[in-house]
């Protein structure tokens, strides 16, 4: 870097200053990068670069910033992409760096999709905008797709998104750019002389060609949707070719007959295109791509994903071949990984059937993904790991092929950010992860302060889930693999059959163990021989060390569990002290919560004896107990997790309050790790406070 050396980058002369804008808005991440420290592992040093560059235009899209493999960045703003580049300074015999600035200018006319002929379309557009029903005319009137050069509305300018390739796919063997502009003009573009950038294809264009030629199908076999005429259907081929994120795949490799039936290796490169309702067009470049002639195929996927945000590839290599698909977030908050067929490119296999990595409709929307290929230290052999931003949350999975399959162990990582994540990236290189958030590091600091040591109990809590999950083994054997074996079916009704509850429930837990398990195997085309397996642990270490290490690891996770609840079970009880009059049932089980405080004699925390004794002092020796509300017997507080009455009613009680909850309704946090009551109208103001918490062992909300 420039500022190591002690010189300091400045721009180069070539651009004309129109209005200045803010600069480039990374301190935050560059601060939060610099204070952390080093290790031996982590030798990353972040320098701030004085001064900041400043963009003509101001910022927009969803990701504005993106990095080349050549070391160039792209910014896309309101007017133009601006592409920067550090280089030496050749006119001065020092050793300082310029800034090499260049830009991508946007188009002047307006993109309008191909959804028919223009004649047609122009008396559809009238016939809409004068309809006499509202829901027709103002969605039209108010949909930028439809109406991309504004009339009365602002006009759409600037980029939306741009995508650095890999190296080596221009004829000068460097990256090409492609960008997507706000009305939703996707364009690849080289710069080949440096100081201009030539557009190469305009793939909207092409591929509204090739819909209009298919009459809008994407396959013979599809039926007629309906007319233009019908809003629904001009609603359709607009969402069809409506891009919403594209992204490159690694150069690979493919065959090319020649005339004398000779084969030859060429370089090829694919373009996953992301489109509005859910369809992934994937394009197929030759090397170098010089433009429209260099497209070998299109083909289209089709991905069930409803309200689509992001795309991301999957690369990943398994005993020396190489697997990849396609990762498509959506807005509601699933996530899934689509197979990609690759019969033509050399060394590549790909999924049966399309794998889902988070399934939940929790309408958390998914920003950004991105693939880290590792190595597991136990298992010894690769795999891939997968990070989504859903919010504020950090959404990871890592991927492990293994003989019984591909598997799956996900979580999240929260407590990094109050608000939602706006930027990601990644260092394949250490598998170090960056997010960035408009609260900055700022909101760190005062959530380590208002939560104080709770927060770092958690991250450890944290820490040790990941541990114990990636050292699970996987079975042994081959689960995907027809069985020959008579299926045993749990008859219950059958006269003379008789069978206990503690039966059925067993015959229940092996049949969904075994679908699982089965599940986790589908969708794999690997070989099954003896050379594709991956040692086991049982060839690793022996199989008692292994399962010892699983038992102390989960100790150390119920021990910090257990230190968390009693941190909150304090909190709890100083609420009720601070708010509640001598002799006063606060439906709160107390007494409960003080005796089960009390009751391990190795834990000795003078403040909570001393809170416990005043709390009692108030209580003049009444004990409040909860009831049941289906036999009315006392509850007593045994568990932190549910109350058994001797009856043997169970209720599961809330884990911010510890009541019980009588009902059938309840709030689960993200994770799943406890569960909370609803507020109810009688509550006091303090109590409805303690219901609105996070999870206390995860930091998630409650939904």
């Amino acid at each position: 870097m420039a500022a190591e050396r002690g010189g300091s980058p400045r721009l180069c002369p070539g651009e004309e200053e129109e209005a200045e804008a803010p600069p480039l808005g990374l301190d935050s991440l560059v601060e939060e990068a610099a204070a952390a420290a080093p290790s031996a592992g982590f030798r990353l040093t972040a320098v701030r670069r004085e001064p900041a560059v400043r963009l003509q235009h101001g910022v927009s899209g969803l990701e504005p910033l993106a990095w080349s493999e050549d070391h160039r960045v792209s910014v896309c703003t309101a007017r133009s992409i601006a592409a920067l580049e550090q280089l030496s300074d050749v006119h001065s015999g020092g050793q300082e760096m310029v800034i090499h600035r260049t830009a991508v200018p946007a188009p002047s006319a307006a993109c309008l999709l191909k959804v028919g002929p223009k004649k047609e379309v122009a008396e559809c557009k009238e016939k809409f905008a004068n309809s006499m029903d509202p829901t027709v005319s103002q969605t039209f009137m108010l949909d930028r797709v439809f109406n991309p050069e504004g009339k009365s509305l602002p006009p759409m300018r600037g980029f939306k998104y741009s995508s650095w390739s890999p190296l080596g796919c221009d004829a000068n063997g460097r990256c090409l750019l492609a960008a997507l502009t706000m009305d939703n003009r996707l364009t690849i573009h080289a710069n080949l002389n440096r100081l201009q950038w030539v557009q190469l294809v305009d793939l909207t264009e092409i591929y509204g060609e090739r819909l209009y030629e298919a009459n809008y199908k994407l396959s013979k076999a599809d039926t007629p949707r309906g007319e233009l005429g019908d809003f629904p259907e001009f609603q359709r081929r607009h969402s069809m070719q409506t891009p919403v994120r594209m992204e490159w795949s690694g150069i690979c490799t493919t065959q090319q007959v020649k005339h004398n039936n000779e084969c030859r290796d060429v370089g090829s490169v694919l373009l996953a295109v992301l489109f509005e309702n859910g369809n992934i067009a994937v394009w197929q470049f030759q090397l170098p791509f010089l433009g429209k002639e260099s497209i070998t195929s299109c083909n289209t996927i089709e991905s069930g994903i409803s309200s689509p945000s992001v795309l991301s590839w999957w690369e990943y290599e398994h005993n020396n071949r190489k697997m990849s698909g396609l990762i498509v977030g959506s807005a509601f908050g699933p996530v899934k990984i689509l197979p990609v067929n690759l019969k033509a490119v050399k060394g590549y296999f790909t999924l049966r059937q399309p794998v889902v990595l988070w399934q939940e409709m929790d309408q958390l929307p998914v920003h950004s993904i991105k693939c880290i290929p590792l190595y597991h230290p136990y298992q010894k052999c690769s795999c891939s790991l997968v990070v989504a931003a859903r919010g504020a949350y950090v959404f990871w999975c890592l991927l492990l092929i293994s003989k019984a399959g591909l598997n799956v162990h996900n979580s999240h990582v929260t407590g990094l950010h109050s608000l939602p994540i706006v930027s990601m990236t990644a260092d394949k290189q250490n598998g170090t992860v960056y997010t960035c958030s408009s609260d900055g590091k700022e909101a760190l600091d005062k959530k380590i302060e208002s939560c104080g040591s709770t927060y770092f109990w958690r991250l450890k809590l944290f820490l040790l889930r990941i541990l114990y999950q990636s050292m699970q083994k996987a079975p042994s054997e081959v689960m995907w693999r027809p069985s020959h074996e008579d299926t045993k079916i749990l008859i219950s009704d059958s006269p003379g059959m008789g069978s206990t509850e503690d039966d059925q429930e067993e015959g229940t837990s092996k049949q969904a163990s075994r679908q699982s398990l089965c599940d986790t195997g589908k969708g794999m085309d690997i070989d099954d021989t003896a050379d594709d397996s991956l040692p086991q642990s049982s060839d690793i270490g022996g199989r008692e060390p292994m399962e010892e290490k699983l038992l102390e690891i989960q100790a150390q996770i119920e021990a910090v569990e257990m230190h968390l609840t009693r941190e909150h079970m304090k909190r709890v009880l100083g609420e009720v002290y601070l708010h509640t009059w001598i002799t006063e049932n606060t439906s709160i089980p107390t007494r409960g919560v003080c005796d089960f405080l009390m009751s391990d004699a190795g834990y000795d925390d003078r403040t909570a004896r001393v809170l416990i004794g005043h709390i009692l002092k108030k209580m003049n020796k009444q004990t409040f107990p909860e009831h049941c509300s289906l036999c009315k017997e006392i509850l007593p507080f045994t568990d932190r997790k549910q109350a058994v009455c001797s009856n043997g009613h169970i209720w599961l009680r809330c884990f911010l309050t510890y009541q019980s909850c009588q009902s059938l309704v309840y709030r689960r946090c993200l994770l799943h790790d406890s569960i909370a009551r609803h507020p109810t109208p009688e509550d006091p103001e303090w109590i409805k406070r303690l219901l609105q918490g996070p999870c206390t062992f995860c930091d998630s909300p409650v939904f």
